[in-house]
C-alpha cells in the first residue's frame, strides 16, 4: 500500500462517522424490498390490480415488490398499517375513495388522509351501479322507486356494508324520492350476489365487472351508476345517478396508491413516476377496462392531492345530506 493510500485511511478513522460513512446515508433508493399494503381480500379485483402493478414495479425498481393482503373494517387495518409503518417508502397503500371517507363515517379512526399520507399515483376511478334482478319488473329508477311505494313494508335493498358509500347512495335515494327501502348490509358484493340472482333482495350495490359481466349474462339489470360525473365507458346505456336528479351521487371514486407522509421526496418521485409509466401501459389500461375502471394517468403527486381534497370536501356534503356514523 503507498503512503499517500495509508495517510488517507488513517486520516478518515479520525473523522466522524457522519462524515465517513456518506454511502450509508444516501443510498439510492429503493435497497431493499417494497411492500404494497392492499386492504382487501385475496383474489378481489383490487389485488389482483396490485399484484400486476407489482410484477412490473419488481424489474423497474430491481428489487422484490411483496403484496401484503390486510382486509377489513372498511379498508382501516391495512390503512392503520402503514400510518405506522416508517416513513421511507418501503410501505406503499393501494387504497380507494374509503381513504377520505372513512374518518367522515368513523370518528375512531383517528387519522387525517390529507396531513397523514403522501399521494403517489392516481390509477383509475371507481363507479358503483344500482342493479335489480333481471327478473324485476322495474327498468328505470323510477319504476323501482315506484314499486317500493306499492310494496308492504317496503323493497330490501343491500349494501357493501354499513357506512359503505352505497349506504350513503341509497340513503341519498330513499331521502330524494320518497322510495320505501329497507337496508340489508352485507361484508361485500360477493355475499349479496346470490341473493339478488334469486331476488331475495330487490336491489343493491355492485361494482363495475360484475354490473357489466351480469348484465350481460342476463342476471341483473343497472338503473343507474354512482360515484362518477360522467356515464361508465363498460355500461354507457346506464345512466349516471345525477342524471337522474339524485344529488351527491357524482362525487369521482378513485383508486390510487400512497405512501405516510414525510416519505423522502426522491422515494416519492421515484414511486409516481414508475406507477404512472405502469398505468399508462395499454395492457393495463384494458386491464382496468376489463375490471369496471377508468384508467387515469399522466398526473402528478400534486394533481392527485388535489383530486383528493375535491372528493373529501365532496363527501363531507354527502354526510351533511345524509349522516352515517359507525361507531
Amino acid at each position: 500500500m503507498d503512503a499517500n493510500r495509508r495517510r488517507t485511511l488513517v486520516l478518515s478513522a479520525g473523522l466522524p462517522a457522519s462524515l465517513w460513512l456518506p454511502t450509508a446515508r444516501a443510498q439510492a433508493y429503493p435497497s431493499k424490498p417494497v411492500r404494497i399494503v392492499v386492504p382487501f381480500t385475496p383474489g378481489s379485483v383490487l389485488d389482483v390490480l396490485a399484484r400486476l402493478y407489482a410484477d412490473r414495479l419488481q424489474p423497474a425498481l430491481g428489487q422484490p415488490v411483496i403484496v401484503d393482503n390486510k382486509p377489513g373494517a372498511n379498508q382501516l387495518i391495512g390503512v392503520r398499517s402503514v400510518t405506522t409503518s416508517p416513513a421511507d417508502g418501503y410501505t406503499v397503500l393501494l387504497s380507494t375513495t374509503e381513504l377520505v371517507r372513512a374518518p367522515l363515517t368513523y370518528p375512531n379512526a383517528k387519522f387525517d388522509p390529507m396531513t397523514e399520507f403522501t399521494p403517489i399515483a392516481r390509477v383509475g376511478s371507481t363507479s358503483i351501479f344500482f342493479v335489480v334482478p333481471a327478473s324485476s319488473p322495474a327498468h328505470t329508477l323510477q319504476e323501482f322507486v315506484e314499486l317500493s311505494r306499492k310494496a308492504p313494508g317496503g323493497l330490501n335493498w343491500g349494501s357493501l356494508g354499513q357506512g359503505s358509500g352505497p349506504h350513503f347512495y341509497g340513503e341519498l335515494i330513499a331521502s330524494q324520492t320518497g322510495a320505501k327501502m329497507n337496508h340489508v348490509p352485507y361484508k361485500g358484493e360477493v355475499p349479496m350476489l346470490p341473493d339478488l340472482f334469486d331476488g331475495r333482495l330487490a336491489a343493491g350495490w355492485v361494482s363495475g365487472l360484475p354490473a357489466a359481466q351480469y348484465t350481460k349474462e342476463g342476471k341483473l339489470r343497472a338503473l343507474g351508476a354512482g360515484s362518477v360525473k360522467k356515464r361508465v365507458a363498460s355500461l354507457p346505456q346506464v345512466p349516471t345517478l345525477a342524471e337522474l336528479g339524485i344529488a351527491g351521487t357524482d362525487v369521482e371514486g378513485f383508486i390510487g396508491y400512497f405512501v405516510a407522509a414525510g416519505t423522502p421526496p426522491a422515494a416519492v418521485k421515484r414511486l409516481s413516476t414508475e406507477m404512472d409509466r405502469i398505468a399508462s401501459l395499454p395492457e393495463m389500461r384494458e386491464r382496468m377496462l376489463s375490471f369496471g375502471f377508468e384508467p387515469q394517468f399522466g398526473g402528478t403527486p400534486e394533481s392527485f392531492r388535489a383530486a383528493m381534497q375535491d372528493v373529501h370536501d365532496g363527501w363531507s356534503r354527502v354526510n351533511k345530506m345524509v349522516k352515517i356514523v359507525i361507531d
